[in-house]
């Protein structure tokens, strides 16, 4: 901040298709894409987004003292304030943020992970790796925000342009040197990084999802693309057994790529399994040397984070032996197969898993820990893409027994959500429907026994229901705990 608006320009420079400077050196303040926070000597960044158009709000900003705008239509141009037009408002936006908090992610080591399934879980892993070497590092995944012992509750994956570069000053304000994020095809399609470099970037996997936003899979995997073909500086680590992944190691240019898998021709070759509810052992071969790996986190599915996490590690120089240890035994993460044993014998898992690909993996690492019934609970957001509904239930089919309820609905009716998943149960499926979560929990909780498995799947971590624009407070943890200690009495 407290820099004049010639360094701004400078930022946004390859932008700008016309302007009207009335003074290059005023001082500006602060940055700011909504009226409501403006004042005297911001600049006000107009974008017209997908509820409203930012230009309207020109005048509310001008009323409150701003000396700056930064649009995309010269109509919209004040007399007696400098204006600029730029060919894209919402990268402009992203490169002012950056510039505004003196671009912070330049003076630390970034780490990036993108992919559909596994961005959290493998962040967490990169964290612990990373501390545990005595490094301090900077977080920001789907579950929290945090940097130092400073933790705040995630509002989004990646979190939009202000936020996230305020996020990286206060990371390396508090000392951190890395930082490992999660970064969403979102927020690479909306540019929120900006200009941020990447020392290393991770690619999970990418399977349907979010085509409500990015309408077709090519897309999707062009804006997932970006985090390795513009971003990454230095390593690119790629899961090769899936297919985008595969396309995409053979596409890459100009950067380092590792590539892990079960493949044969991978640099991080997983070679056997033995895997289990409450771990995984494997074997892992690295250039020729095979080493033994441990850890608390069970499913094939995290021995692929494991396994991305190790290659990233050593692509940054920590030591091998340092981040293996820091992660085995009991490391858990929150909302990510978390194990509740019940009073009946029965054992509870909730599980953030929202797609298709990833439920059929959960269900995959119970399945042969199942000694009775498997009950799956699940139900599928509203106001996102309706394609996974039915694929969704065809996952979830891979249990015994279905019951299906609401996620988190907002704005959509949840009996319509739940007929668009219905179509996707095979003939013969034991199925229930129950559109009050909290009372389908308890229905799968009423008559589960010994030996049998109940996962609840959707909503993981999250501590709210979102219904009509309203965020009712909701856990799934918390409703099955307030089961398990009426079962108690």
């Amino acid at each position: 901040m407290n820099k004049n608006l010639q360094s701004y320009l400078d930022a946004i420079a390859p932008l700008i298709t016309q302007s009207q400077i009335i003074s290059p050196d005023c001082p500006i303040n602060d940055v700011t894409n909504d009226s409501r926070r403006a004042g005297p000597g911001f600049l006000f960044v107009a974008i017209k987004g997908a509820q409203a158009d930012g230009h309207r709000f020109i005048p509310a900003a001008v009323n409150a003292g701003v000396s700056t705008i930064v649009c995309s239509d010269v109509n919209a141009f004040v007399p007696g304030i400098n204006c600029i037009a730029v060919k894209d408002a919402y990268v402009a936006y992203a490169l002012l943020c950056e510039c505004c908090f003196d671009y912070p992610a330049a003076k630390m080591r970034m780490i990036g992970i993108t992919g559909t399934n596994g961005k959290t879980t493998t962040a967490y892993l990169l964290h612990r790796m990373i501390t545990a070497g005595s490094q301090r590092c900077g977080l920001i995944s789907t579950v929290k925000y945090q940097y130092g012992k400073l933790e705040i509750a995630a509002s989004r994956t990646t979190p939009e342009a202000y936020e996230l570069q305020h996020l990286f000053a206060l990371m390396y304000n508090h000392g951190c040197g890395f930082a490992v994020m999660e970064v969403s095809s979102h927020g690479l399609d909306q540019r929120r990084t900006a200009n941020t470099r990447f020392a290393v970037s991770i690619f999970s996997n990418l399977t349907g999802d979010h085509l409500d936003y990015h309408e077709t899979m090519e897309n999707y995997y062009q804006a997932k693309r970006r985090l390795f073909s513009e971003l990454t500086s230095e390593t690119a680590v790629i899961n090769i057994d899936d297919a985008f992944g595969r396309r995409l190691a053979e596409e890459l240019t100009g950067v380092k790529t590792v590539t892990y898998g079960k493949s044969p021709d991978c640099d991080y070759r997983i070679e056997s399994m033995s895997l289990s509810a409450q771990e995984s052992i494997f074997m892992l071969n690295v250039k020729g040397h095979g080493m033994v790996i441990h850890s608390g986190l069970p499913g094939e599915h995290n021995v692929y984070n494991l396994t991305s996490a190790i290659a990233a590690a050593d692509a940054l120089g920590l030591d091998r032996e340092t981040s293996i240890s820091a992660v085995a035994g009991d490391f858990k993460v929150p909302g990510r197969l978390e194990f509740y044993p019940s009073p009946s014998g029965a054992s509870v898992y909730v599980d953030y898993a929202h797609t298709d690909d990833a439920l059929r993996r959960v269900i995959d690492a119970l399945r042969p820990i199942c000694r009775k019934r498997l009950t799956v609970v699940f139900g599928c957001g509203g106001n996102r893409d309706k394609t996974k509904r039915p694929r969704m239930a065809k996952a979830a089919a891979k249990g015994d027994r279905v019951i299906i309820t609401s996620d988190n609905p907002r704005n959509e009716d949840p009996s319509a959500i739940i007929n668009d998943i219905l179509p996707g149960l095979p003939a013969g499926c034991d199925y229930q429907v129950e559109p009050d979560r909290r009372q389908a929990l308890q229905l799968a909780l009423a008559d589960a026994g010994e030996g049998d498995i109940i996962l609840v799947a959707g909503k993981g971590h999250e501590t709210y229901q979102e219904i009509n624009g309203t965020f009712h407070d909701f856990s799934d943890v918390n409703v099955i705990q307030e089961f398990f200690s009426t079962c108690k009495k």
